[in-house]
């Protein structure tokens, strides 16, 4: 089964059948939590830096403050998922400096996520942050493998507390960008340390 995570959400699965794609990460982040014990998988689109106040159509997924607790607290909750053999691959974020992103939001929920992680005592490898690549996820709950395709972004407009405001419309409703597309970079569970996000080819 394909689950597609929109912006703000969330999606968790033990089915080694399943596949966890969110689309056109920009200043937004890609948060993926894998077991490879419970061959179990949950992937947040996080796209702003703190929650303020959580509102009734919110949800913690949205805010890289809280994601990283609410993530693990469901993913033990739902699969019996121990803090200590989760693997953490960061996704996203682009670069202020080279995205137009006068707001700096990129690099602040990059910001947010590692210190909420930090926290959390949990360890995380960063896999493809920053710079000014639109990032789309595709991962897979039976191997831990997540496949990033990169599109470079060329911003028009400002980019504000959300998806940008002008501009033409690009994948998942994101605006202000051009692309093309390049291959996919494959990450895994095998990485670093033993982390997930070691690239594999």
């Amino acid at each position: 089964m394909e689950h597609v995570i929109g912006i703000g959400a969330y999606a968790i699965s033990g089915s080694p059948d399943d596949v966890i794609k969110t689309f056109a990460l920009g200043t937004c982040v890609g948060l993926v939590y894998y077991s490879m014990r419970k061959r179990a998988m949950a992937m947040a689109h996080i796209q702003l830096p703190v929650c303020r106040v959580l509102s009734g159509g919110d949800k913690p997924s949205r805010f890289a403050d809280i994601a990283p607790e609410f993530m693990l607290k469901e993913m033990q909750a739902k699969h019996g998922v121990t803090a200590r053999e989760v693997l953490i691959s960061l996704y996203g974020g682009v670069d202020s400096k080279v995205g137009g992103d006068m707001f700096r939001i990129g690099e602040k929920n990059l910001e947010e996520v590692k210190k909420a992680l930090k926290n959390l005592g949990l360890i995380y490898n960063e896999v493809d942050t920053g710079g000014n690549d639109s990032r789309t996820l595709v991962a897979h709950t039976a191997t831990g493998v997540v496949e990033v395709i990169k599109r470079p972004m060329q911003f028009r407009g400002v980019v504000g507390d959300g998806p940008a405001r002008t501009g033409p419309q690009g994948p998942a409703g994101r605006v202000g960008f051009q692309s093309a597309a390049n291959p996919a970079a494959r990450t895994g569970p095998q990485g670093p340390a033993g982390r997930v996000g070691g690239f594999l080819r």
